[in-house]
């Protein structure tokens, strides 16, 4: 495959370094380009990136930095809106990407079978393949 976009979400959890562990290797197999994003509830900064909020930017200092350290090309965005899964369903159709990998937790007592309200919402709206990390 060429030309291959993908898509990788953080929270700045354990568990999301392992999906962008899993989307990095992916990449780089697939020599393709990495989107790295966060999404972030509210209203972008006047300031632009800069004025972002420390764990927003270090979360995707994060993502730069494991791309980098494994030669696959990264651009990393801060996707303000008013929820989570619409934050990373705007930055996927915006950057036209093939699939998005993100992490999710599961909840309650069966916890492998359920996914988070977030992952769940973006599984079912998404147009395009989500790749789930656990």
């Amino acid at each position: 495959m060429t030309n291959v976009k993908v898509l990788v979400t953080t929270d700045g959890s354990n568990l999301s370094d392992k999906a962008i562990d899993t989307a990095v290797e992916l990449v780089k197999q697939l020599h393709g380009e990495l989107i790295g994003m966060t999404a972030v509830v509210g209203a972008p900064p006047a300031g632009g990136f800069e004025a972002e909020d420390a764990a927003v930017r270090d979360r995707l200092a994060i993502i730069s930095r494991k791309a980098a350290e494994k030669g696959v090309p990264c651009e990393v965005v801060a996707e303000h809106a008013d929820a989570v899964w619409k934050g990373i369903l705007a930055c996927a159709v915006r950057h036209d990407v093939n699939f998005i990998v993100m992490a999710s937790r599961g909840l309650g007592s069966i916890g492998s079978l359920l996914l988070g309200s977030e992952t769940q919402k973006v599984l079912h709206k998404a147009d395009r393949p989500v790749l789930i990390v656990r």
